[in-house]
């Protein structure tokens, strides 16, 4: 049975301020737009709990319940039919799996995250906000963002965490080319070459959240709001990983990694390396895909008691999750490292000294999409 929903629809309200915030904080436009991947996933999960949300309030108000909900019904269309007219479809290639896109569709979906789409959404959960202020005095409006400390913003400057902002760097993504301080791959090659990038490109992600998040995590005590951001994202990109390597997603039409490495002549040699250690993964995967994945990080489920939704309430310790993410990321770099072919693609996203990336037309900031 669906529980405290009025609190769920406010956290989820209260998270895509939170990640927007921490998108406008961050000054490395690369991971600017890994971490707005989360926002779309909250929007997702706002609009399938928001209906339920305002049927149990129209109950609430009796017969007057039609005529009251009425304004917050057609705010709620509106933010279905951007669910519905990109939303959905960029969040499910780029951050809930890792599909295969085409040249066309890489950047339209990269693209997508931008300024201008993040302020619409805002704007749209601002108004929807207000409106369940008014109709139920059970819902407490969805807090502001905290503000961010400066110093991160040094830390992730370091030559050895993300570089000085502006430097060029080297990273291996399909989405690269549309990213304009960083320097990548174009894709459209072969079969192979394009689903190494697009796979080693999420592991490439999972590390980037992690320099951001690493700052959080060393203060330890109580998870704030950005940390737990930062590590529900990266529960998601893990999953996403590991589905693209070992099993890929058909209704995405998208082979795993696996797959595509055994179908080449001769065959890739990584294929051997991830086969046969796919055995030793962690005994908690599945409790962690069932009970963190599905039910809190990629989606949000109506069922679950809100105050379950902390970090120190998942049954996973966080510990045992990043040494998982630690192993996963190092046997695909092994395993590409096999391939002449691949182990090019291997490489972190390390600032190239005195290296400076000129702008260049499909390439928009943040700020500019």
């Amino acid at each position: 049975m669906a529980v405290d929903l009025n609190l769920k629809v406010a956290r989820l309200i209260a998270d895509f301020r939170s990640t927007l915030a921490l998108i406008d904080f961050i000054q490395h436009e690369l991971e600017k737009r890994i971490v707005a991947r989360l926002g779309l996933i909250k929007i997702e999960a706002l609009i399938s709990l928001a209906g339920t949300y305002k049927n149990e309030v129209k109950r609430s108000l009796g017969p007057s319940g039609a005529a009251a909900v009425q304004a917050l019904e057609v705010l709620l269309a509106q933010l279905r039919k951007d669910v519905d007219g990109g939303v959905r479809s960029v969040r499910n290639a780029l951050v809930g799996h890792s599909l295969a896109l085409n040249l066309r569709e890489i950047p339209e979906n990269w693209l997508f995250l931008g300024h201008s789409t993040f302020t619409i959404l805002s704007q749209d959960l601002d108004r929807i906000d207000d409106e369940f202020a008014k109709l139920d005095p059970a819902y407490v409006k969805a807090t502001q963002p905290s503000p961010l400390d400066p110093a991160l913003l040094t830390f992730w400057s370091a030559p050895n965490v993300l570089g000085p902002v502006g430097a060029a760097r080297v990273v291996t993504m399909p989405t690269g080319l549309w990213t304009p301080d960083v320097v990548a791959p174009v894709p459209g090659g072969t079969k192979l070459q394009d689903a190494s990038i697009r796979v080693l490109g999420l592991r490439l992600s999972i590390r980037q959240a992690g320099l951001l998040f690493l700052p959080f995590w060393a203060i330890g005590g109580t998870v704030s709001t950005y940390e737990r951001l930062l590590l529900e994202l990266t529960v998601v990109d893990f999953f996403a990983l590991e589905e693209a390597i070992y099993t890929g997603n058909v209704r995405g039409g998208t082979s795993s990694l696996v797959d595509e490495w055994a179908s080449e002549s001769p065959m890739h040699a990584g294929v051997a390396i991830l086969s046969s250690m796919r055995a030793h993964a962690s005994p908690s995967l599945s409790l962690w895909r069932d009970q963190v994945r599905n039910k809190i990080c990629a989606h949000l489920d109506p069922d679950i008691p809100a105050a379950d939704l902390e970090v120190d309430k998942w049954p996973m310790v966080v510990s045992d999750f990043n040494a998982e993410i630690e192993r996963l990321c190092q046997l695909l770099g092994t395993a590409a490292r096999q391939d002449v072919r691949t182990m090019i693609f291997v490489a972190p996203a390390t600032p190239i000294k005195n290296g400076v990336v000129p702008p260049r037309v499909g390439a928009p900031t943040w700020n500019q999409t």
